[in-house]
């Protein structure tokens, strides 16, 4: 995989990480777009909004079942990565993610520009401003600083996709 170099560190690697997978697996489709993942977790308004310290992201997988996020900035930056991976190779099988998920999609993700910025521009807030958010108080300031690094490499490859 492309993002091989940060998935399974401190990107990809969190609880946050496996329900994403989850919404993945649990959608009828293996075609998604990035606008409808941001607006059906609600990621979309705390991007807009600036509310990605405190925000509440969840997704519907039947009546009644909504499972929510943990911590918006890890959706976030999981999220990104793998767009980047979907935009590089096409798409992703949800096993090379998580070898012990029980799906087995191969998922593809398209984006318009836009939404790259979104992401972005969160991305960014994170990088400028790690303190705001509760993660930075669940790590010593080595791994913020590892974390932070490959937040920016994500960022700039995402940069690369829009036109």
């Amino acid at each position: 995989m492309f993002i091989d170099k940060w998935w399974g560190n401190y990107i990809g690697g969190s609880d946050d990480s496996f329900l994403l997978l989850d919404y993945f697996g649990t959608r009828n489709s293996t075609v998604f777009n990035l606008n409808d993942i941001l607006q059906e977790t609600g990621l979309s308004d705390l991007l807009i909004s600036g509310g990605l310290e405190n925000g509440d992201l969840s997704f519907q997988v039947k009546e009644g079942y909504v499972p929510h996020f943990d911590m918006t900035i890890d959706v976030l930056i999981d999220l990104s990565a793998i767009v980047i991976e979907c935009l590089h190779n096409q798409r992703v099988a949800i096993k090379d993610l998580d070898n012990s998920s029980n799906y087995s999609n191969t998922i593809s993700i398209s984006a318009k520009p836009e939404d790259l910025m979104l992401l972005t521009n969160g991305l960014d807030n994170f990088i400028k401003n790690p303190k705001s958010y509760e993660l930075s108080d669940m790590m010593d300031e080595e791994s913020l600083s590892e974390l932070l690094a490959d937040c920016n490499e994500v960022c700039e490859s995402l940069r690369k996709y829009i036109l």
